[in-house]
């Protein structure tokens, strides 16, 4: 009674009780607290730049030095995440950790002076190319130290945090350099930049299997991994499309007031898609869950030793028949893998977010609809990418996911850009972009089932056996 009784109440509890393993293990808890000290500077560090550069610039130099900033990322990070599976997390984050701080602060140095846009654009960009792997570092370190059945809590719950960061990220910076000063956001970047970084050095240590140097694609020889790339640039496009034509659609309605607003409860909605997902992760989906094998019945000793049929023929030697590959079956919704199907409710989202346009107050409705299952769709595709990183190159895998969607922002910024003359029509090419992001998820997942399936070898030793048994008698 008492046995049931507990394992009654441990299926209770068993879906919330995800987060509470996840951070009853030391590791993960140092773990959970680098990935806020990390996550907070990114939600602070495009505000800030702009707030520094337009002390004595005009906005236009504030704007390239964000996108300078922004381009020497994305250049450098696989390097930097390469870099860090083969030398350490620790030491590559603290080498670039000083030149990122004495860049960041040569770009405030020269704001103060009134140094010319060029300069300024490119101490900016030398702080991208310089900007410490701590992210892909830790995505990597989550699925090091997470077990099978807590990865999905913890990407789920760095997804939560990354979304929590570009919400309170921004009002941070807005706060110390209007409040304070300018130069306090960047003191305040850096400070949490080196938090995470001591942070992180209690839980990393030199890799014990560094990648192989013989190739430079690294871990780009997956194929899986380079599927995972198209499918995460086209995602980050329409997450970036959505920003600007959210910002496009109140200002064509003169109420700007409402863009902060509008992009919060988004990043809301992502927050609790997040956190539900990973409450489920310790519930594995019927697809995901496969019985276990029985044992095979053993064999009765009267059969065993009857001699084996002699095969047809004319059946068992026709290859054309043996050969043929099964046909491929179109996946339905509910035989797509989890990341489609997460994609196809982010696209949903992003569809009723632009019918919500035709009424401009059922924006305040939608918006966090469409978020539900961004979030979900983020740390499934981080923890995809963590399953198809090659041995000891987990770090520059993430690095290369990191970049690739930083240049699907800037696409999906710039196409919803050139559109906003049209209120509805950016809020439209971001759904689109998301419904491709399900297209090339989809088509990866028929790929891997349309494999054809390798012939059975002709088993001529047993046809021998059978004529040297019958020769015999």
């Amino acid at each position: 009674m008492l046995d049931s009784l507990s394992v009654t109440q441990a299926h209770g509890v068993r879906v919330p009780a995800s987060y509470r393993k996840l951070f009853a293990e030391p590791v993960l808890r140092r773990l959970a607290l680098a990935d806020v000290c990390a996550r907070l500077p990114q939600g602070m560090v495009s505000l800030t730049l702009l707030l520094v550069a337009a002390q004595h610039a005009s906005m236009t130099v504030a704007g390239l030095v964000v996108a300078g900033y922004t381009l020497g990322q994305a250049a450098t990070a696989p390097l930097r995440g390469r870099l860090a599976d083969r030398r350490g997390l620790v030491p590559v984050a603290a080498v670039c950790g000083v030149c990122y701080a004495l860049a960041l602060l040569a770009l405030l140095a020269g704001s103060l002076a009134s140094a010319p846009a060029g300069l300024l654009v490119g101490t900016a960009a030398v702080a991208g190319l310089f900007n410490p792997p701590l992210s892909p570092g830790l995505r990597s370190l989550w699925s090091t130290h997470a077990g099978a059945g807590l990865k999905q809590a913890a990407f789920a719950l760095d997804a939560a945090v990354f979304d929590l960061a570009y919400i309170t990220g921004p009002v941070l910076a807005s706060a110390l350099a209007t409040g304070v000063a300018p130069a306090a956001a960047v003191i305040a970047t850096l400070a949490l930049t080196g938090a995470a970084t001591v942070a992180i050095g209690t839980n990393s240590r030199r890799p014990e299997h560094p990648p192989d140097r013989r190739s430079l694609l690294g871990p780009l020889r997956s194929a899986a991994l380079r599927e995972l790339l198209v499918t995460a640039a086209l995602t980050n496009a329409a997450l970036s499309a959505t920003e600007v034509a959210l910002t496009a659609y109140v200002r064509h309605h003169h109420a700007l007031w409402a863009s902060g607003p509008l992009l919060a409860e988004v990043s809301l909605g992502s927050i609790l898609g997040s956190l539900l997902l990973g409450v489920r992760s310790s519930t594995a989906s019927p697809r995901d869950r496969r019985p276990p094998r029985l044992p095979r019945p053993a064999r009765l000793p009267t059969l065993a030793r009857l001699p084996r049929p002699a095969r047809l023929p004319t059946l068992a030697r026709l290859p054309t028949l043996a050969r043929l590959p099964r046909p491929a079956r179109l996946p339905t919704l509910a035989r797509l893998p989890r990341l489609a199907r997460l994609l196809t409710g982010y696209a949903l989202g992003l569809a009723i977010l632009a019918a919500a346009g035709l009424y401009a107050p059922l924006l305040a409705v939608a918006a966090p609809l469409a978020g539900l299952c961004l979030g979900p769709t983020l740390a499934t595709l981080f923890g995809a990418a963590a399953a198809t990183a090659p041995r000891g190159g987990g770090t520059e895998t993430q690095a290369w996911i990191n970049s690739i969607m930083n240049g699907g922002a800037a696409a999906g910024a710039a196409v919803a850009g050139f559109a906003a003359g049209r209120p509805l029509l950016p809020l439209t090419l971001a759904a689109a972009m998301a419904a491709a992001a399900v297209v090339s998820a989809s088509v990866a997942a028929m790929r891997k089932t349309s494999k054809p399936v390798p012939a059975p070898a002709l088993n001529t030793a047993g046809d021998e056996e059978t004529r040297t048994t019958a020769r015999s008698a």
